[in-house]
C-alpha cells in the first residue's frame, strides 16, 4: 500500500510541477507578446503625433490658400469692373467720334429684319 500511495503522490507532484512549468512558459510568451504590442503602440503613437503635426500644418496652409484665393478674387473682380467701365467709356467715345464724323453704322432698329 505504501508503494501505491507513493506512486499517487509522485504522479500528483509531477502533474503539479508540469502545470506550473506550462503556466510559466505561457506567462513568458504572454509577456513577450505584451512587450511587442507595447513597442508597436509606442511606434504608432509617435507616428500619430507626427501625422497630427502634419495635419495641423496642412490645415494652416489651407487657411492661407483660402485667404490668398479670397484676395485674388477681390482683385480679379476689381480689375473686371475697371475693364468693364473702361470698355463702356471707349464705346461711348467711339460712338461720339463716329457721330461727329458721320460714319456710324445704321441704327440698331434697322438691323432688325422684321422692322
Amino acid at each position: 500500500m505504501d508503494a501505491a500511495l507513493l506512486t499517487m503522490i509522485t504522479a500528483l507532484l509531477a502533474a503539479v510541477l508540469a502545470s506550473g512549468y506550462e503556466q510559466r512558459r505561457d506567462g513568458i510568451k504572454t509577456r513577450d507578446k505584451l512587450d511587442e504590442t507595447n513597442s508597436t503602440v509606442r511606434e504608432l503613437a509617435a507616428r500619430t503625433t507626427i501625422l497630427e503635426a502634419s495635419h495641423q500644418n496642412l490645415r494652416r496652409d489651407l487657411g492661407d490658400l483660402r485667404q490668398d484665393f479670397g484676395e485674388h478674387r477681390r482683385v480679379t473682380d476689381k480689375n473686371h469692373a475697371e475693364i468693364t467701365g473702361s470698355l463702356a467709356d471707349a464705346r461711348e467715345r467711339l460712338a461720339r467720334i463716329e457721330g461727329h464724323l458721320g460714319i456710324g453704322g445704321p441704327p440698331s432698329d434697322q438691323n432688325d429684319p422684321s422692322g
